[in-house]
């Protein structure tokens, strides 16, 4: 079976999740408005977490689907025009940029022998890490060698119907 995309909802989200999803989004947008000051964040938090347990125990189904369709409306009118985006996210700074893994970094020759003499620990338990990982790595392979060399050794039985 195949992944589905991330664009695509896989199962419906109950009225808890929504207005959870909202409250984020929400935080958010405080967020991108008030980024700057850290106190004023904090108190326009505060005032939206009250907004938001003021209704929090509506019992009626209909009213509590209309505070959040406004909910949903308000944090659409009054979204910010340029949002924050987190830099490897779509939009942001780095997203969909090659980089090099810092294992790459840490194992390239930079590294001349009186610099590793200054972390020996650190060095010296890397390539301790990286033993233990190969040795693993292999009882994986060979666990998995050995379950498709059985499986294509093995001669499948006929499935008997039961007769009725």
């Amino acid at each position: 079976m195949a992944e589905s995309p991330a664009w695509m909802f896989t199962k419906a989200l109950n009225h808890r999740q929504k207005v959870m999803r909202l409250y984020k989004r929400a935080c958010r947008e405080v967020d991108n408005w008030y980024g700057g000051n850290n106190l004023e964040v904090r108190y326009q938090k505060v005032l939206l977490r009250a907004r938001f347990d003021a209704n929090k125990d509506e019992h009626d189904t209909r009213k509590a689907q209309l505070l959040l369709a406004d909910g949903c409306r308000q944090v659409w009118e009054k979204r910010h025009f340029k949002p924050f985006r987190f830099a490897l996210d779509p939009g942001g700074s780095s997203y969909d940029r090659e980089r090099e893994s810092p294992d790459v970094i840490l194992d390239s020759d930079q590294w001349t022998l009186a610099e590793r003499e200054q972390f020996p620990y650190y060095f010296n338990k890397r390539e301790q890490r990286k033993k233990e990982l190969l040795a693993h790595w292999s009882k994986i392979e060979k666990a998995w060698d050995d379950e498709i060399a059985a499986i294509q050794t093995k001669i499948p039985e006929e499935k008997k119907v039961a007769t009725v």
